[in-house]
Formats: structure tokens, sequence, C-alpha cells
């Protein structure tokens, strides 16, 4: 259940921030494929170790494909920034 609650959890978390960033990097991505990213991104965040960078290149791997993006700065600063403050806002939380 503690597993759920933290997909769930990152998924809302990190899909505001992707929103933010989105807006400041003038990066067009849809609703359904920022789930997509996400979910995605969040599910590998999961594995024990080695999680968090799988994390970080499927999420950009899945954003080039759906945005069509330049590699830099667009989407470069999209993950990181969109990470970073998931992070962030995730041991402010307490969660990790």
């Amino acid at each position: 259940m503690e597993i759920v609650l933290f997909f769930i959890l990152d998924v809302v978390v990190s899909g505001f921030f992707l929103w933010i960033a989105g807006k400041v990097t003038t990066v067009q991505i849809g609703f359904k494929e920022g789930l997509i990213c996400i979910g995605a991104s969040s599910i590998l965040a999961l594995i024990p170790g080695v999680g968090w960078i799988l994390s970080i290149i499927a999420f950009f791997y899945l954003l080039k494909d759906f945005t069509g993006a330049n590699v830099w700065p667009d989407l470069i600063l999209l993950v990181l920034v969109t990470k970073l403050f998931s992070f962030i806002a995730f041991v402010a939380l307490g969660v990790m």
C-alpha cells in the first residue's frame, strides 16, 4: 500500500512541476503525454539502487519522443527542473 501511495504522490508532484517547467521552457506537452512520461518515470524510480537514473533516462527519452523539442536547452532543462523540484518537494514532505 505504501508503494502505491508513493507512486501516486510522485505522479501528482512531478506532474505539477512538469507543467511549471513546460511553461518556463516553452515546451508544449499534452496532458496525456505528460502523464505517460511521469508514470513511466515513477514506476522506474521504484527500483532500488539504479531506479533514479533509469527514471531520468526514461523521462528524457519519452519527453523527446512526445515533444520533438530540442535537446539543449529545452529538454535538458525541463528534465532537470522537474526532477530537482520534485526531489526538493519530497524531502520537504519527509517522503524520502
